[in-house]
């Protein structure tokens, strides 16, 4: 049986629509399932201790809904299957994940000067930070959504100086627009800000776009949707590692998956642990269904 899991807030409450599709091919194909909000499960462990018939869970949302699956389950602790699925304004990791059909993934652990959390796609300080806070406030969230509030971001956010360690190896850079570390592939609904992020090992990478003017920055966000930014050598920094610390000399905002913590300075940025999933594909299913 299935748990199908979804965020009723997700994709400005429009994610309704999307679960009613998936629960009636559910219904259509004749596979048992139950059908839950993630406001009405306040501890998934003990929901499936009562349930034993449940073997896969189903779980709808987008980025944020996933990011806050991994800190507030130990996911370690979940015998059953977690598929994902497309149901929010921001699927970047599901994008990456769907190219593997099901892996092993690295959740990532960060340490901030206010308070820690775990991410599976990515993060980052500052701009990015910025430009989610924005999207978070939006009430007109959209395809068009992340893009728009880029450019109010670009008029108001001033470059900084940072000084990043990578395994042990001290790098410092000046007006620094773009510190975001990827353990996906993508960001910004569909820029491909890491091309060859592989979520399955221990190994991130830190994208820096640096030293330039905000006509330069608009020009280069375009560069990245096809991943062109990465020949762009003396503006755009690309360090891979394990561990990672920033540190900015004023607080700014910082995004993991999409979340936002404010007054950052610092953070520090590892491995934490490894948990499988698998992106959900109506097709796949049937052919296996099909094949019993």
């Amino acid at each position: 049986m299935f748990l199908i899991i979804h965020n009723p807030l997700s994709f400005n409450k429009k994610s309704k629509k999307i679960t009613m599709k998936y629960v009636k091919f559910f219904r259509k194909n004749k596979v048992p399932f139950k059908l839950r909000s993630t406001l009405k499960i306040n501890n998934l462990e003990e929901y499936l201790i009562k349930f034993p018939e449940i073997t896969d869970i189903l779980y709808l949302g987008g980025d944020g809904s996933i990011n806050y699956l991994i800190n507030n389950v130990d996911i370690t602790k979940i015998k059953q299957r977690i598929y994902l699925a497309k149901s929010g304004s921001g699927n970047d990791f599901l994008r990456t994940l769907k190219k593997y059909k099901n892996a092993n993934i690295t959740i990532g652990k960060a340490k901030t000067n206010t308070i820690d959390t775990l991410f599976i796609n990515g993060c980052g300080l500052g701009f990015d930070g910025l430009v989610c806070h924005f999207v978070n406030n939006d009430s007109k969230k959209g395809k068009l959504s992340y893009l728009i509030n880029v450019f109010r971001a670009i008029i108001r956010y001033k470059p900084v100086e940072i000084d990043l360690n990578v395994d042990g190896i001290d790098y410092h850079f000046k007006r620094v627009y773009i510190s975001a570390l990827q353990n996906g592939r993508y960001f910004g609904g569909g820029m491909k800000a890491a091309p060859f992020a592989d979520p399955r090992d221990d190994i991130y990478t830190i994208i820096i776009a640096h030293n330039m003017s905000k006509l330069f920055l608009q020009a280069l966000l375009f560069t990245i949707y096809p991943g062109w930014h990465r020949f762009i050598k003396k503006r755009v920094t690309i360090i891979k590692g394990t561990v990672f610390t920033i540190k900015h000399k004023e607080t700014v905002f910082f995004q993991a998956d999409g979340e936002v913590i404010e007054n950052v300075k610092n953070v520090e940025i590892s491995p934490f642990v490894k948990r499988e999933f698998f992106a959900f594909s109506k097709k796949d299913f049937k052919n296996k269904s099909a094949a019993k």
